[in-house]
């Protein structure tokens, strides 16, 4: 008996939209939730493994491609659930006027890190696909102001998935084998390394001396005194920040620090007045 759907209609839809809309990467439909989590699929699988079942109206195929790299059969399965119910709820949200958030946004992301996590497991990852799986999850390295805005409205953290990623990363990378001599667990802050393009995969081969060079490196970058007793304190407080507004505003003092925050804070209030009265 002949499927009514591939996998079901959610995959039917949103990959049959994938295709139709391939060659206008700029568009909305191109950018929406739908088709990107088929964009992000094909970057982990392969495009071929992802459309080739589709053509062929082969669900089995396709589950098992999904599998190739140790995702668990239950987690796969609990993928195409809830995807399912992600798309039902688009569906839904778009004859609303009032947009509300999708409650499966979140595990949508998570199944898509793992899915790629377990890929980057088994297999050599690029820099280039690293930074194109980043900017389609919806991270802080997300480009197209579509996906930006979807991201916002549907996320109460925008820093959820980038710190998810982050931790499933160096989960796996605590598995492999570390020289006993580096101390990389106790004394380094792995989450300002991982900012600045290092994880546990670069720190295995690294000697001593180039490790420590990238802890100072992220002292100086996050603008922390490396010689103070309470830099892992600071240092934190310093990539929190980051990862909620970016690199700070810092002049050295701290009473002048105080003295420019509160001017951007005025130019602000003063820029959004202009804007009330002109509208009014």
């Amino acid at each position: 008996m002949r499927e009514e759907y591939f996998v079901n209609i959610a995959f039917e839809n949103s990959i049959k939209l994938y295709i139709e809309n391939s060659n206008n990467k700029d568009s909305i439909i191109y950018n929406s939730s739908l088709v990107v989590v088929i964009r992000i699929l094909a970057l982990i699988y392969g495009k071929l493994d992802i459309l080739n079942p589709y053509y062929l109206k082969n669900s089995i195929v396709f589950m098992n491609n999904l599998g190739k790299y140790g995702v668990s059969k239950s987690e796969i399965a609990l993928f195409k659930d809830d995807f399912l119910r992600f798309y039902e709820f688009e569906v839904e949200n778009k004859k609303r006027k009032i947009k509300l958030k999708n409650p499966y946004f979140i595990n949508m992301q998570k199944y898509l890190v793992d899915m790629f996590v377990a890929k980057k497991k088994s297999d050599t990852i690029s820099l280039t696909e690293e930074e194109t799986f980043l900017d389609l999850i919806y991270s802080s390295h997300t480009t197209n102001p579509y996906r930006y805005s979807y991201g916002y409205l549907n996320s109460d953290d925008l820093n959820f998935i980038e710190k998810y990623y982050y931790s499933k990363l160096n989960e796996m990378d605590v598995t492999r084998e570390i020289a006993l001599d580096k101390t990389i667990s106790g004394n380094l802050n792995l989450e300002a390394l991982n900012l600045l393009g290092l994880n546990l995969s670069n720190l295995k081969n690294m000697s001593n001396e180039e490790i420590n060079k990238a802890q100072n490196k992220a002292y100086e970058y996050f603008e922390v005194d490396a010689e103070s007793v309470n830099r892992e304190r600071d240092l934190n407080k310093a990539v929190d920040y980051y990862k909620l507004y970016g690199k700070k505003i810092t002049t050295g003092n701290g009473y002048v620090d105080i003295l420019l925050l509160m001017s951007v804070i005025v130019t602000s209030l003063s820029v959004i007045s202009i804007i009330i009265f002109s509208i009014i």
